[in-house]
């Protein structure tokens, strides 16, 4: 569970902010076992690809394709969920030195500039997706089918990502200084 969401037995008052940011996981919840369902699937499908393959020397028909578009799915679909659980690479070189106000300071900036950029890839993704849907742009392979779902689904992913990093800087920036931990060092 997030740093930010405690267990409900053990609170005694419950913010509607920690609410909000618990059905938000309840949501991303759903959306990383869509993403596992989809990892699943690209497991059976290339297993039986492979064994059609060299045993019955028959592979199965657009087992690549489908298995590229799922691919799609599959990574989107994780990344909100991801950094709910504060699951992303961190490089804390410079932070673990600042002063603990210094490095919170720092740690609000990079949710801001990171809600920021991943809601401009949104706007982004949302066009080239309506672009993709608007002239019904086609996979051409061993099948053909439309690509434009794929795109939604990107654009779907890094609007659930943009809307984590908001929530998380409205927690970091609400949360008194004094609860902050500081960063563990590890030697590497």
């Amino acid at each position: 569970m997030p740093p930010f969401v405690s267990h409900p037995s053990r609170d005694v008052k419950v913010s509607g902010f920690h609410r909000l940011c618990r059905a938000y996981g309840r949501l991303l919840h759903a959306c990383g076992l869509i993403a596992a369902i989809s990892t699943f699937a690209m497991l059976v499908l290339v297993v039986a690809n492979v064994i059609g393959r060299y045993l019955f020397n028959a592979p199965i028909t657009g087992a690549f394709e489908i298995t590229e578009s799922l691919l799609v799915v599959v990574i989107m679909l994780g990344l909100a969920l991801t950094q709910y659980h504060d699951g992303h690479i961190r490089v804390t070189i410079l932070t673990r030195r600042m002063p603990l106000s210094w490095a919170r300071l720092a740690k609000i900036w990079a949710l801001i500039l990171g809600a920021a950029f991943f809601a401009w890839c949104a706007y982004a993704s949302w066009k080239f997706a309506y672009e993709s849907y608007s002239f019904n742009e086609q996979e051409w392979g061993t099948i053909t089918f439309p690509l434009y779902p794929f795109k939604f689904v990107v654009f779907l992913g890094v609007v659930l990502l943009a809307i984590q990093f908001v929530l998380d800087a409205i927690n970091a920036i609400s949360k008194p200084p004094s609860a902050d931990q500081p960063a563990a060092v590890e030697n590497i």
